[in-house]
């Protein structure tokens, strides 16, 4: 590996990285971490047939989030609940409410 064109170095020498060169690719595994501790301390549960899918039954009915990469569906019988999740999930993360569907 060569350093750009614009630092100036001697031959021989090696220069040490302040960050690990494969941090960006490893950013959306990080931030998925995140989202699931998050979102498990509200409740919800992954499902076991698809890593981004998590489910939360309440009193009112089932509440069932859908990610992909950074978008989300929210489905429910449970109103209440889902403006509960959004209230939750606004405290921790930066969103907007597209509104429905």
């Amino acid at each position: 590996m060569a350093p750009p064109p614009s630092i100036s170095h001697d031959s021989g020498y090696v220069c040490k990285l302040k960050n690990i060169l494969y941090g960006l690719k490893q950013a959306p595994r990080a931030w998925f971490e995140k989202f699931s501790i998050v979102i498990s301390s509200l409740g919800f549960v992954s499902s076991s047939h698809d890593s981004a899918l998590f489910i939360k039954c309440t009193d009112a009915g089932r509440i069932i989030l859908s990610l992909y990469v950074d978008d989300m569906i929210i489905t429910s019988d449970d109103i209440d609940g889902i403006s509960v999740l959004k209230t939750g999930l606004a405290r921790r993360f930066e969103m907007k409410d597209l509104g429905y569907l």
